[in-house]
């Protein structure tokens, strides 16, 4: 169980899904959060329920994976669930599980619902979705744009604003307080929500934002400014959830393969270090989910304990140390595998480096720029894929993004020596 503490102490107090699982690997559970450090901790402070109690029972580990928002949170945990159907995900038994969202655009003032059924009403329907989620799916996306909750149809002319006008969640079509073109604006921002078109989103409400101030409807610009800086930060984080390519997940399955790893590394951390002539050194770390880059998780090095004369095995096990045992180790979640730029030199240091993090069972490797060879910690003989490998193609891509990063901080650190910046 000391493993399991030290991983919710790693927990992040941020939005993204977790992953329970027994001692064979198998997920027996997919949950999102809002913050996962308080959520997936609320499991063993608490006398729980006896569903949950006997999930406690089998469970031998925790994984989490960071997301930029709860939407994203949500979109990712229905992925995962859909993909792995874990056992103690109940709501998944069968199709009934997964209802639609129903968009009424046959009607004069649309509503968004959730609907057990597809019918040819001349409504929009996107889903299926998880049963747990779709109603928090309707939350947020109403959070952003603002169309009304009532169910009646037709809609009726009132006199007095109901409550959801009130604390803002409407935009008041029964009180005239909008016209049915800036309503079906609003719509048609849902729709390309909804699609996955979150900049065609942002952009019609940016332009509804504008529209507002020129009629001097500040009060309605300010909300909608709001709302666009709350859309700004799901797309930051949208990047986690797109579906990666499927020569990449053959990349991603063949190294699970040729690596001989217990699951799919579908999280990997690539590590790079950059320097003249030892000035300036440097180190990078990019992160990649699915095979697609995470440009929030990257993060840049100087290097303190290297100076004068290159180093780059010294450097590495510093960058790695410090990735894994400083403060990043809580609040970025831990890889599938670590890959470094180089040789068995490098291989060995990072791995010192995680042994010394508490961390020495996590897969690490090297990959070397001339022959591209793969090597592999405590093994001799490096690793060759063909140059067509799915595999080769998307540890090259990331070791070249890793070099990528680590030269641009590099080229930043020399400028600001040579002009005293």
């Amino acid at each position: 169980m000391s493993s399991l503490k030290d991983k919710l102490k790693a927990l992040p107090n941020k939005p993204g899904v977790y992953l329970f699982k027994d001692r064979k690997g198998e997920i027996l559970y997919v949950g999102k959060a809002k913050s996962l450090r308080k959520r997936v901790t609320s499991y063993f402070s608490k006398q729980p329920e006896i569903k949950t109690s006997i999930l406690i029972d089998r469970l031998y580990d925790i994984d989490f994976i960071v997301t930029g928002s709860e939407l994203d949170a949500l979109i990712l945990e229905d992925e995962l669930v859909k993909k792995y159907r874990p056992r103690y995900n109940i709501s998944l038994k069968d199709d009934k599980a997964y209802p639609f969202l129903k968009l009424t655009v046959d009607e004069e003032w649309p509503r968004l619902f959730l609907t057990r059924r597809k019918e040819k009403d001349g409504a929009l329907y996107f889903g299926r979705y998880q049963g747990g989620m779709v109603r928090e799916v309707i939350r947020l996306v109403k959070k952003l744009f603002p169309i009304r909750w009532c169910k009646e149809s037709p809609l009726r002319k009132r006199e007095q604003p109901c409550l959801y006008y009130r604390v803002g969640s409407c935009c008041g079509p029964c009180i005239g307080r909008i016209s049915r073109q800036d309503y079906l604006a609003l719509v048609n921002g849902i729709i390309a929500l909804l699609e996955g078109k979150m900049a065609e989103a942002l952009a019609r409400l940016q332009e509804e934002m504008q529209k507002a101030a020129k009629n001097q409807n500040f009060e309605q610009a300010a909300y909608l400014r709001d709302r666009i800086k709350l859309l700004q930060k799901m797309i930051e984080g949208k990047e986690l959830v797109r579906t990666p390519a499927p020569r990449v997940l053959s990349g991603i399955n063949e190294l699970k393969r040729e690596l001989n790893l217990q699951a799919e590394p579908m999280r990997i951390e690539a590590f790079d270090i950059s320097n003249i002539q030892g000035s300036n050194i440097v180190g990078s770390m990019v992160a990649f989910y699915g095979g697609l880059p995470l440009k929030s998780d990257y993060r840049m090095f100087k290097v303190r304990s290297v100076e004068r004369k290159p180093n780059d095995v010294a450097a590495i096990y510093e960058v790695v140390r410090r990735r894994y045992t400083k403060t990043l180790a809580r609040k970025l979640p831990l890889p599938d595998l670590v890959l470094v730029d180089g040789g068995p030199a490098q291989v060995n240091s990072g791995a010192n480096a995680l042994a010394e993090a508490k961390l020495g069972k996590m897969p690490i490797i090297g990959l070397a720029k001339r022959e591209e060879e793969i090597f592999i910690h405590k093994k001799r003989k490096p690793l060759l894929l063909p140059r067509n490998s799915p595999a080769l193609q998307l540890l090259q891509r990331m070791r070249d993004e890793a070099h990528r990063f680590a030269v641009s901080y590099h080229r930043r650190r020399r400028e600001k020596t040579l002009y005293g910046g």
